[in-house]
């Protein structure tokens, strides 16, 4: 009995002995780092677990262990994950300075420590702060100016740093109190300077919030430009129905050219538009994109200005006034040669539904003008004619006939009255003159007034068609003298 009670202890003994050497301790304030940065009285402080101690720890292990030790390889794998629950606390981490403490704990997963066979100690301690350098004030009034571009009225602020202000620029606001463009020489600029000193003080410098006030000086003035010196104005139409449209090939091609219309640095608006006449007054606006021209050094300080209207045709709405024989003077030798073509061409007998003469006559007529009218499109003036209604009265004597054809017998005798309607068109189409005409040509021609000026006025009037009638010159009025043509 005496020699198993003996028994019993050797073995307690000995598996005390074995958890005793499978067991270690690891100093906790060994496997920490600690990071103080920052400027004296206002650093902070990081702390974390030490990995690369932490790493040296595991390999010393490693090392021991022999090859084919699979209790051993378990417990270094437990060891590494007791050793990686380790983490660190510290009771203050800001505004830190020389000679604080610091309280850090160190708290790690108990279980796996157990299961490990490990153990820490220093779970507690402290950490004093020592060797920290003054923050080094920065020079901001002396370290930023403001440089001015641009145009007097139109100017632009912007910082120029130099030294730690420009070293550590993203640790700073720069505000412009009231804005930074728009400047005139002699302007005010007020700039607030706005430290962040928790992320300057952490690189050891630290400055003060500052208010700077700058003159704005050196600006150029904007080069004065006249915007309707090279402009054309181009006036179409007829007087009183007058356009105008503009011209800008002689301004530079970059006004006009640059991109859509809506895009144009400058574009030019009419008013009135339409409806011109000569002597007229129409006011010109530039709309003026003045930022486009600004960046360029240029403004316009005269944006409108008033032109006068001319160069318009003249179509009068009436003839009354018009002397009308320079065109009766022009038209005379051609009249003259048409008429006796058609009163050869038996226009004022009953053969001249033959077609070509088949009879021969000796005649006398009288003619002269009876009745003149003046037409034109009231929308435009320029579509317009002059109708000269012609009377012919003929009385003729049959010389001589082809048998069979002719409707008379030589010696007839033949008495009628030929009306002949001749048209004049686009009367001063080019020049303001009556006689200035596009061409003249017999368009109507018969036996009875009425019926003559009435298919002439259904084709010719009508719509927009204005017909109005003209006093016939007193030379050219039909009268009963009578003409002789020799056969």
């Amino acid at each position: 009995m005496k020699r198993k009670g003996i028994l019993i202890l050797f073995l307690v003994a000995a598996l005390v002995l074995t958890v005793a050497c499978g067991s270690r301790t690891f100093n906790a304030e060994e496997l920490i780092m600690i990071r103080v940065s920052g400027a004296n009285g206002f650093a902070s402080a990081h702390v974390n677990t030490d990995r690369a101690a932490v790493e040296a720890l595991l390999a010393e292990e490693s090392a021991k262990l022999d090859e084919g030790d699979e209790k051993g390889l378990q417990r270094h794998f437990q060891r590494e994950a007791a050793l990686n629950s380790l983490v660190f606390t510290v009771d203050r981490t800001e505004g830190l300075k020389n000679g604080d403490e610091l309280s850090i704990r160190a708290d790690y997963d108990h279980q796996l420590a157990k299961d490990a066979g490990i153990r820490f100690r220093n779970v507690r301690f402290k950490y004093k702060v020592e060797g920290l350098k003054e923050a080094q004030p920065i020079d901001v009034k002396g370290q930023v100016a403001l440089t001015f571009s641009g145009y007097d009225g139109r100017g632009l602020a912007a910082l120029s740093l130099s030294g730690d202000l420009d070293l550590y620029k993203t640790d700073f606001d720069f505000v412009f109190s009231y804005g930074n463009t728009g400047l005139s020489n002699g302007d005010s600029v007020e700039l607030k300077v706005i430290p962040d000193n928790r992320a300057l003080t952490a690189k050891g410098k630290i400055a003060r919030e500052q208010t700077l006030v700058f003159d704005v000086r050196g600006l150029p003035s904007l080069a004065d430009i006249d915007l309707f010196e090279d402009l054309v104005l181009i006036f179409d139409g007829v007087s009183d129905q007058g356009l105008v449209s503009f011209d800008t090939s002689r301004l530079p091609a970059e006004w006009v050219e640059a991109g859509m219309p809506d895009e144009l640095p400058v574009r030019f608006t009419a008013l009135p538009s339409s409806g011109l006449a000569n002597g007229d007054l129409v006011r010109i606006k530039a709309l003026v994109d003045e930022d486009w021209f600004a960046e360029r050094g240029l403004t316009a300080t005269v944006t409108e200005k008033e032109f006068q209207v001319t160069g318009l045709k003249e179509y009068p709405r009436n003839l009354d006034g018009v002397d009308l024989v320079p065109l009766f003077e022009k038209i005379e030798p051609w009249l003259e040669r048409d008429l006796a073509g058609r009163l050869d061409m038996n226009y004022w007998n009953k053969d001249i539904k033959t077609g070509d003469p088949v009879s021969r006559w000796d005649y006398r007529f009288n003619q002269g003008v009876i009745r003149l009218f003046y037409g034109y499109d009231q929308a435009d003036r320029s579509h317009n004619f002059l109708a000269i209604l012609l009377k012919v009265s003929v009385d003729g004597v049959c010389l001589e006939t082809v048998p069979y054809q002719s409707y008379y017998e030589p010696g007839d005798r033949e008495s009628s009255t030929l009306y002949l309607l001749y048209l004049i068109e686009e009367v001063m189409y080019d020049r303001p003159l009556v006689e200035d005409f596009r061409e003249i040509n017999l368009r109507f021609h018969g036996d009875v007034e009425l019926d003559l000026i009435s298919g002439f006025k259904g084709q010719y009037g009508g719509n927009q068609m204005m017909i109005v009638d003209v006093p016939v010159p007193a030379d050219y009025e039909y009268d009963q003298a009578v003409t002789p043509v020799v056969p």
